[in-house]
C-alpha cells in the first residue's frame, strides 16, 4: 500500500478526487437548474448523470490500483522464481565442479567443523593466476546467507562461462 503514497500517486488522487467533485457540483447544478421555472426533465436526467461519471471516475481508478498491485505482485512472483532458479542453477554448478574438485586441485581451509562448502573452493583464472581472492580467507556465509548464496551464484556463472571460452 505504501507504493500508492508516492507523488504520482497522490497527484493521481487528487485528480480523481477533483473529477468526483466536479461531477458532484454539475449534478447539483443540473437539479437547481431543473427547479427553476424555465428548468426541464433535461436538466433532471443530467443531475441523475453526472453523479454516475462522479462514481465512475472512483470506481476506475480503484480498479486501476487493483490491477496494478496485482501485475506488481505478480512481477515481484517471476523475479523471484528466477532468482531460485538461478540459485539453483548455480547450486547444481558448484555442486558438480565440488565433485570433479576445484579447478586448481586445492581446497581453501576450512572453518573447522571438517566440511568444505562451496563458497570455500579457490578458483584459478585462465593461465593460472590468482582469482583475486586471498589463499587461506574463508567466506563468511553465517553474516548474510542471502548474499552468500548471490556471491555463489555469480561466482558459478563465471566459472560456466570461462569454461565455455
Amino acid at each position: 500500500m505504501s507504493r500508492f503514497l508516492r507523488p504520482g500517486w497522490v497527484v493521481g488522487h487528487v485528480l480523481v478526487l477533483v473529477a468526483a467533485l466536479v461531477c458532484f457540483r454539475l449534478a447539483w447544478w443540473q437539479l437547481d437548474r431543473s427547479e427553476e421555472a424555465d428548468g426541464t426533465i433535461q436538466n433532471f436526467g443530467y443531475a441523475l448523470l453526472w453523479p454516475a461519471f462522479g462514481i465512475a471516475f472512483v470506481y476506475m481508478w480503484i480498479k486501476f490500483m487493483r490491477l496494478e498491485a496485482e501485475r506488481s505482485a505478480q512481477e515481484e512472483q517471476e523475479h523471484r522464481e528466477s532468482l531460485e532458479l538461478m540459485f539453483a542453477e548455480a547450486e547444481s554448478f558448484t555442486a558438480e565442479a565440488a565433485g570433479v574438485g576445484s579447478v586448481t586441485g586445492q581446497e581453501r581451509p576450512g572453518d573447522g567443523s571438517g566440511e568444505t562448502g562451496a563458497g570455500t573452493m579457490e578458483a584459478s583464472a585462465p593461465g593460472g593466476q590468482d582469482s583475486g581472492s586471498p589463499a587461506g580467507v574463508v567466506d563468511d556465509e553465517d553474516d548474510d546467507p542471502e548474499l552468500a548464496a548471490y556471491n555463489r551464484a555469480l561466482a558459478a556463472l563465471a566459472e560456466k562461462d570461462r569454461r565455455a571460452r
